[in-house]
C-alpha cells in the first residue's frame, strides 16, 4: 500500500508545477504568492502571524517580504499593539496585481483537480478543511 504522505507529496509536486508555470513572467516566486494569498484571503496581520498561516520560516519570509514591498505588492507598519514588531498588509496595486493572476491560478486549479467528480471535489474541501482545523 502506498503511504498518505508519499501520495500527498507526488499530488502537491504536481499542483506546484502548475503554479510555477502560472506565475512564469509575474516576476513572483511560489513563497512570495503564498504570502499575498494570505494576505488576501485574511487581510492585514503581524508578520509572525502570516509566517504562521503562509507556513514560511522566519528568514525567507523577510526577504519575501523584502522584495514584495520593494514591488509596491505589500506595506509593512510598525504593530500599534507592539511597536517591535510589524504589521503587514496588501497595497491597492498589490491586490489588483494579485487579482490579475486569478484566472491563470484557477485554470492550474481546475486542471488539478480535473480528475475528481464535482461532488468529489466539494468532498475533497470539506476533507482538508477538517484536516486543516483538526476537527
Amino acid at each position: 500500500m502506498t503511504s498518505i504522505g508519499f501520495l500527498l507529496h507526488l499530488a502537491q509536486s504536481r499542483l506546484y508545477k502548475g503554479v510555477a508555470e502560472a506565475i512564469v513572467g509575474s516576476g513572483l516566486h511560489g513563497g512570495q504568492l503564498a504570502v499575498l494569498g494570505a494576505l488576501a484571503d485574511m487581510g492585514e496581520m503581524s508578520q509572525r502571524q502570516l509566517g504562521e498561516v503562509a507556513q514560511i520560516e522566519k528568514s525567507s519570509l523577510v526577504l519575501f517580504l523584502d522584495l514584495l514591498e520593494a514591488g509596491g505588492w505589500v506595506k509593512r507598519d510598525v504593530d500599534p499593539s507592539d511597536r517591535r514588531a510589524n504589521c503587514v498588509r496588501l497595497t491597492a496595486k498589490g491586490a489588483t496585481e494579485f487579482r490579475k493572476l486569478g484566472p491563470s491560478l484557477k485554470k492550474v486549479q481546475d486542471r488539478f483537480l480535473s480528475p475528481l467528480s464535482a461532488a468529489e471535489r466539494i468532498r475533497l474541501v470539506d476533507l482538508l478543511q477538517r484536516l486543516a482545523v483538526g476537527s
